[in-house]
């Protein structure tokens, strides 16, 4: 009798031993993997933090802002760090080392923000331009291409402000 012919309780079952999520599981959290930034090149980044990068990252912020609380995280950082954490092993274990022997959770997390900013940021800005669609539709009840285009109106209209000096200002007066 061969030893395949046996049936094992902890066998994948399915075709092939393909994949065990569904088709439409996996393209889910796929999407919520991209909605999050939690992308190929974030983790490949993370690949080369070592705990002495944030042991020194923490010394810096102490040294600069003394006194100065972490803020809490955002929602979407919550959901984020829950996600970069199952993702990324080597991170988790950095700050399975760290956490709270030598920095605090809050101030692990502050100091990850501020190290994949130029990873995260755009996924962040989009996630409260979202939430901004979301208010503005409940409260207007308007539709929401009509509400997205005033959001991008407003923002665009914001970048520009901040970029232009107080000369720039004078002349567009005159």
């Amino acid at each position: 009798m061969a030893f395949s012919s046996f049936s094992w309780p902890f066998r994948r079952r399915g075709s092939g031993g393909g994949p065990s999520k569904p088709a439409a599981a996996a393209a889910g959290e796929e999407e919520e993997e991209e909605e999050l930034g939690v992308t190929p090149q974030l983790l490949d980044f993370l690949r080369t933090l070592s705990p002495d990068t944030f042991k020194s990252a923490a010394l810096q912020l102490q040294g600069g802002s003394a006194g100065v609380d972490a803020a809490d995280l955002s929602g979407w950082q919550e959901r984020h760090a829950v996600l970069v954490l199952s993702k990324a092993k080597e991170l988790a274990k950095i700050r399975y080392d760290l956490c709270p022997r030598h920095i605090k959770d809050k101030q692990f997390w502050r100091i990850y923000f501020l190290l994949a900013k130029s990873y995260t940021s755009p996924y962040e800005l989009r996630a409260i331009q979202r939430d901004k669609v979301r208010k503005m539709e409940t409260e207007n009840g308007k539709a929401k291409d009509v509400i997205a285009v005033e959001v991008e109106m407003q923002e665009s209209k914001c970048s520009r402000d901040s970029q232009m000096s107080p000369g720039d200002e004078e002349s567009q007066d005159s």
